[in-house]
């Protein structure tokens, strides 16, 4: 499982730091970025990535929300490698997806990675409460 926070800075070529403790826990330097629901990056392992597109692949392309998450997810999607000094480059249409600029958090949430501008993350994240939280675990079956 992937968890934990962090924050890095991306540099003048679209390149992060990749926080050490995520990429021993990928086990991996080849990842899949796509865009994701949010106005951020999500981040597979290939064995991942390939579970996650096999379902949208094998989703009848006949209905109309399906072909709009097909282009949402597997229209973008970029390999890109972790190289010697721990950086990811990430394509400059998903750091524009995602308005990444300079400072970006990255989490690991469980099968995949997110990387957020870090002033977005805070905007959409902002005022999340310990109650919220619980309403919408219940909608799960209450996951606690």
């Amino acid at each position: 499982m992937l968890n934990g926070g962090y924050y890095n800075t991306l540099d003048e070529k679209g390149r992060i730091t990749f926080p050490a403790a995520l990429q021993r826990a990928l086990s991996c330097d080849t990842l899949v970025l796509t865009r994701g629901i949010e106005p951020c990056l999500w981040v597979y392992q290939p064995e991942k990535w390939q579970e996650f597109a096999g379902k949208w692949e094998s989703a009848s392309p006949m209905l109309k929300d399906v072909r709009k998450m097909q282009r949402h997810f597997l229209g973008w999607a970029a390999e890109a490698e972790i190289d010697k000094s721990s950086r990811l480059a990430i394509p400059q249409s998903l750091r524009e997806y995602a308005g990444l600029k300079r400072d970006c958090v990255i989490i690991g949430v469980g099968q995949r990675i997110e990387i957020w501008d870090a002033a977005t993350y805070k905007t959409v994240n902002e005022g999340e409460d310990g109650e919220s939280l619980a309403l919408a675990a219940e909608q799960f079956g209450g996951l606690f």
